[in-house]
């Protein structure tokens, strides 16, 4: 019993070696093209979709906007804007009580008319925070903050563009090229603003302890020298999720400092937007800016402070031009500082999770846990196009799972898990389909052949058998002979048949007896060896001695199933030739040896025999398969006459084959197991 369940054990793990390996080697190859980067920009792209896809939320209400446009620039005489004009919109807005006033206006240089008063208003009012350009290795193209304003009531501006040209991390903490620690603007920000709310700010470890709104104060929480860019950044309880370098669909990105993916709003107008004319003119509700986080910042197309994004869906470009919502959007600087802002406020306050992603582990295995799925579904399912349609089912489900994680804000792989689950699914049900279509082809060809013999020679061998009773008592062996011709013929078709359905490799020996070609080649040809002898041949009449086959040289030999096949089939043709051929043999020796890098497998007789070696010897099926075996083993097949007389009928073959000779072989059946069958169709 245990044996015959061990044997269903084979048969099955064949069969899934010859069609869920392809399918699961489809898995590896789309592993390793991702883990190589290729398929990043896929990645992304996917990403923007579905951040685009996202319903709407309502707007980010403590944020505003003030964005300085074309129409402001005109009405104030033109770009820059000097320092009076800023000194005056912030006079206005500090009446109305904000929270924080962000500048993403550069003033490293006095704009006249009006500089001295805007370093006065610097002075006055603490919750105004600058902008510098800090993090560029060349000094010369940085651009340092107000003189009028400390370090710390200063914040960065330097974005991160990815490799397709558009935005979709922000960088809040980084370490310049003087080792000096810099926050963002837009956590500046968000700090000055969560600070209102006794919200603490704190990097490296949690600090629970509440601040004063004041920067100066909050920007003392810790000793900078001792924290790195990137520990952990906390406000209160809550912790910004840092990007990683392969966070997501990023491969290897440049993970320096401390990043975060944008959670861009999918609000039509994610803030509210004043222009400067509005603020000049005071055009706005007072509670529009009371407790609320202001930005300044341009907005005119031709200050060129505009980014790509895709993530998002509509922007202040876009809703000017009243254009719909595509792929590529163009986007002020300022609006990504405000999207950075409003991301950290609604974390912290609204508890709406910033966007996370999977370990890395977590990830992978996802995307094999979809391919074995596709391998499977490729075979549960007889029918080919059922395997096809449970696929697209499983693809369209896959894609609804992740649009839904994406929505509760997590970001998972999609296309090379797409590309897994189809890959897999299909090249499943392709080998599947090809093995079933073999089989079939072979089932075919067995009955036709059995058709053929039963309508022709075992019509005239039977009708023969009818005649025989009647002859003379020295045709009772003739007729013992031809019924025992008829049951093998018969018993034939059997076993091929029974060997097909059952899936198993098995060498037809006579009658019902059939080896298993999974048992040891040592074992094969032993019982080859000794049930040929048993055969009542005329050869085998005449002998006297013969040495006992010692096979055990071929016991480490690493051969296939086929190859098993082939050399108990030399074995047996080789043997059979001597009891039908050689006359008076009187000795026959089966030598196998190891010797020298090389197996040698020869039968020797000592018999005669009616050969004329001096005319070119016809090649018969033995002999033609032999010469196949020769080849498929690497070695050499010879047959010639053995002193003083006999034969001597030997196979050598080398005992390991080199790599390259192995893979010049491989190729064309690998060629032929991908396209024979579908150019047969």
């Amino acid at each position: 019993m245990n044996r015959h369940v061990w044997k269903q054990i084979k048969h099955h793990a064949k069969y899934w070696r010859e069609v869920v390996l392809p399918g699961a080697a489809i898995v590896a190859l789309v592993v390793l093209i991702r883990l190589s980067g290729f398929l990043q920009t896929q990645e992304w792209e996917t990403f923007d979709t579905f951040m685009r896809m996202r319903p709407p939320v309502t707007p980010e209400p403590r944020v505003v906007m003030v964005g300085i446009d074309e129409a402001d620039l005109n009405r104030i005489g033109g770009y820059p804007v000097s320092d009076l004009t800023l000194a005056k919109a912030i006079d206005i807005l500090e009446r109305y009580s904000p929270r924080v006033i962000g500048l993403d206006l550069f003033r490293d240089l006095p704009i006249e008319p009006g500089h001295e008063l805007l370093q006065q208003r610097f002075k006055t009012y603490d919750n105004i925070v600058g902008a510098e350009v800090a993090l560029n290795q060349d000094d010369l193209l940085n651009i340092g903050g107000p003189p009028a304003l400390t370090p710390e009531r200063v914040g960065f501006v330097d974005v991160i563009v990815d490799a397709d040209g558009k935005i979709r991390r922000s960088l809040l903490a980084s370490r310049d090229w003087h080792g000096d620690l810099k926050y963002s603007l837009g956590l500046k920000l968000a700090r000055v603003y969560l600070a209102g709310e006794d919200i603490a700010f704190s990097q490296g470890q949690l600090d629970p302890q509440p601040r004063s709104q004041t920067i100066r104060t909050v920007s003392q929480a810790a000793d900078q020298t001792k924290i790195k860019s990137s520990d952990p950044i906390y406000f209160g309880t809550t912790i910004i999720p840092r990007f990683l370098a392969n966070s997501g669909g990023y491969i290897r990105a440049d993970a320096y400092g401390y990043q975060t993916l944008l959670n861009f709003c999918t609000s039509h107008t994610p803030f509210r937007s004043l222009s400067l004319s509005d603020v000049l003119e005071e055009s706005f509700d007072s509670t529009w800016i009371r407790d609320r986080a202001i930005l300044i910042g341009m907005t005119a197309a031709s200050t060129k402070d505009i980014f790509l994004t895709a993530a998002v869906k509509s922007t202040q470009i876009h809703s000017a031009l009243k254009s719909d919502i595509s792929a590529n959007q163009l986007i002020y600087g300022v609006e990504i500082i405000a999207h950075t802002s409003g991301q950290i406020i609604r974390a912290v306050l609204d508890k709406r999770a910033p966007l996370h992603v999977w370990p890395d582990l977590a990830e992978y295995a996802w995307i094999m846990a979809w391919g074995f799925l596709g391998i499977t579904l490729g075979l549960i399912f007889q029918s080919p196009w059922h395997s096809l349609l449970s696929i697209g089912v499983a693809s369209l489900g896959l894609l609804s799972l992740c649009y839904l994680l994406m929505m509760g804000y997590w970001w998972t792989p999609i296309v090379p898990t797409l590309l897994a689950l189809l890959g897999a699914g299909l090249t499943t049900t392709f080998f599947d389909r090809d093995l079933k279509f073999e089989m079939e082809q072979r089932r075919r060809t067995i009955e036709r052949t059995y058709e053929a013999v039963h309508n022709g020679p075992l019509q005239h061998l039977a009708a023969m058998l009818r005649n025989t009773p009647e002859l003379t008592h020295s045709s009772e062996q003739l007729h013992t002979n031809l019924q025992t011709l008829n049951e093998e013929l018969r018993s034939i078709y059997e076993s091929m048949r029974r060997e097909l359905l059952t899936r198993s490799d098995g060498f037809h020996l006579e009658g019902n007896l059939v080896l298993d070609l999974d048992a040891p080649i040592t074992e094969l040809l032993s019982r080859v060896y000794e049930h040929t002898l048993t055969r009542k041949l005329p050869g085998f009449a005449t002998l006297q001695t013969y040495i006992t086959s010692n096979f055990k040289p071929l016991k480490n030999c690493r051969l296939t199933l086929e190859q098993k096949r082939g050399l108990c089939r030399f074995l047996q043709e080789a043997l059979c030739n001597v009891g039908k051929h050689s006359m008076n043999a009187r000795r026959l020796d089966v030598i196998c040896t190891q010797r020298a890098g090389w197996y040698s497998l020869r039968v020797i007789d000592n018999g005669t025999n009616t050969i004329d070696w001096d005319q070119p010897i016809v090649t018969g099926q033995g002999t033609q398969q032999a010469l196949a075996l020769a080849r498929k083993l690497h070695g050499k097949f010879r047959r010639v006459a053995n002193s003083p007389q006999g034969i001597l009928c030997e196979l050598t073959w080398p005992t390991s084959v080199k790599w390259p000779r192995r893979l010049w072989q491989f190729m064309p059946k690998l060629y032929e197991q991908l396209w024979v069958h579908r150019s047969q169709r």
